[in-house]
């Protein structure tokens, strides 16, 4: 996003926020940033004169021993701080990156969901029932704060350069674990195109909820397929440990009930969005090419 931002003339100062430091490479001559955890009360002061906040932040995976309270705690206590801090300092705009996650794994998902589909977030996939959370809060919000135009963004998953191999590693590896029966589509999103969405509906007003997903989903076995690799169909259970086993010892980030992924269809109609003048660039099957490239270029 921050290329975007950088050269976009309407755009005078762009503020960070991170926990963690700021790479070099995302340095720009706009950018202020702040290494801060977005509870903290000095973000307030942070926001001030801002006029849009894109809130980002989220711990995506759970780890052998992480506190779900502790998570909730930045995730949604977090998001819950920042709002009303932007509300404090009048910011006109939020843009809070959601995911079609929220919608929940379900066996009669229908393909595609829409931004009308309802929320049934899975109780047992945090990244699930933490994304459902925070959009129920923000419907709370919304209506507290007509003032402020609140846009929601869902968008499926994302790889490109910047992706995080480890959580990726289904489809990098040359053997990818299935359950038995089951072959669901999904969509890939180039990290690219999510950038231009952001950036799209930060210069537009555009309230309400937008799906960010990919064009022609493909399986899990024709993308493994495509790069020369294998999947091994296992019963659901099996293929369940095996999982919590892998993440146990920390061999993956992928907890256990992930697995449901690989059972039930997760395809989300991108037409809201369209409706703006986006388009995806990169197709699932292309997105996966072009992450590919940049993880054989990465490790070489």
């Amino acid at each position: 996003l921050l290329p975007y931002l950088e050269q976009d003339p309407e755009i005078d100062r762009v503020i960070g926020i991170d926990r963690r430091p700021l790479e070099n490479s995302v340095a720009g001559s706009k950018l202020i940033f702040h290494r801060l955890d977005i509870r903290d009360a000095k973000v307030e002061d942070v926001l001030s004169g801002a006029d849009v906040l894109v809130h980002l932040a989220f711990v995506l995976m759970r780890l052998p021993g992480d506190s779900e309270q502790e998570i909730d705690a930045i995730n949604i206590g977090g998001t819950r701080a920042v709002c009303q801090a932007a509300v404090r300092q009048g910011v006109q705009k939020l843009i809070f990156s959601s995911s079609v996650v929220a919608y929940g794994l379900h066996a009669d998902n229908p393909i595609p969901l829409t931004e009308e589909s309802p929320l049934r977030p899975n109780p047992g996939l945090y990244y699930s029932r933490a994304k459902a959370a925070i959009e129920r809060y923000l419907d709370v919000f919304e209506s507290e704060h007509p003032e402020m135009v609140v846009t929601r963004l869902r968008p499926c998953t994302v790889v490109g350069p910047k992706a995080d191999p480890a959580q990726m590693a289904s489809l990098l590896s040359d053997t990818a674990v299935a359950v038995r029966g089951f072959d669901p589509p999904i969509q890939l999103l180039y990290e690219d195109d999510l950038a231009r969405a952001l950036h799209l509906v930060i210069q537009q007003d555009a309230p309400g909820v937008y799906n960010v997903t990919s064009d022609e989903p493909r399986t899990l076995r024709e993308l493994v397929q495509s790069r020369g690799g294998r999947v091994i169909s296992l019963p659901y259970f099996v293929a369940r440990g095996l999982i919590w086993l892998m993440w146990r010892l920390r061999f993956s980030v992928l907890a256990p009930e992930w697995a449901d992924l690989s059972r039930y269809p997760l395809v989300a109609s991108n037409e809201r969005l369209k409706g703006l003048g986006w388009v995806p660039r990169y197709t699932t099957a292309e997105a996966f090419a072009a992450f590919l490239a940049a993880s054989d270029k990465r490790r070489r």
